[in-house]
């Protein structure tokens, strides 16, 4: 038995493509990994609350074993009880609410507002990179929304699905579409 494994299925000859069994990998969903660590919680008697078992699946980005990885530092960082605000604060992210705050003070253009707020990015101590991706997803759920009316595909927890909804209001889709180039481009 061979097993060659490619990101680029389409390249393979025909050739060999006739002589294969072809498996497509994909990201395990964000609930589906949920499930799994909170199976792993309740065996192992630990407490943890569902929006850090989120944090923790949105983080491990379709991977149970970065997923679990990153469990077990959770669990040695904070003990038998994991605390949502701990977690955050072990793994260095930025908390939801945060971006909020960028895209209340974007939509109200506040402009002295927005550049407190990414000075607070910088003495935090926080990734600008990882601050740049998260703003990104940040505003492509508010365009999500928009777009929908609905909040069933966003991977938040139901507080924040709410907030969504409101806030969505807030912007026209042009203006997400073009916060989102933006985003990009930096």
């Amino acid at each position: 038995v061979f097993v060659f494994a490619t990101t680029d299925a389409q390249k393979v000859l025909p050739t060999i493509l006739s002589r294969t069994q072809r498996y497509d990998f994909r990201r395990i969903q964000v609930e589906v990994i949920v499930a799994l660590l909170r199976k792993i919680a309740d065996a192992d008697g630990i407490t943890i609350e569902d929006d850090a078992l989120l944090m923790i699946a949105r983080k491990a980005d379709g991977s149970a074993r970065d997923a679990e990885s990153i469990f077990d530092q959770a669990v040695a960082y904070s003990g038998m009880t994991v605390e949502t605000s701990r977690l955050r604060e072990a793994l260095n992210l930025i908390d939801l609410d945060f971006y909020f705050e960028v895209s209340e003070a974007i939509s109200a253009r506040e402009a002295k507002r927005a550049f407190d707020l990414s000075g607070e990015i910088i003495s935090r101590g926080y990734d600008i990179e990882e601050f740049i991706t998260g703003l990104l997803e940040h505003f492509r759920n508010i365009l999500t929304v928009s777009i929908t009316n609905s909040t069933k595909l966003l991977e938040v927890s139901r507080v924040h699905q709410d907030r969504y909804s409101n806030h969505a209001k807030q912007f026209v889709e042009s203006d997400l579409l073009r916060l989102i180039r933006l985003g990009q481009n930096a």
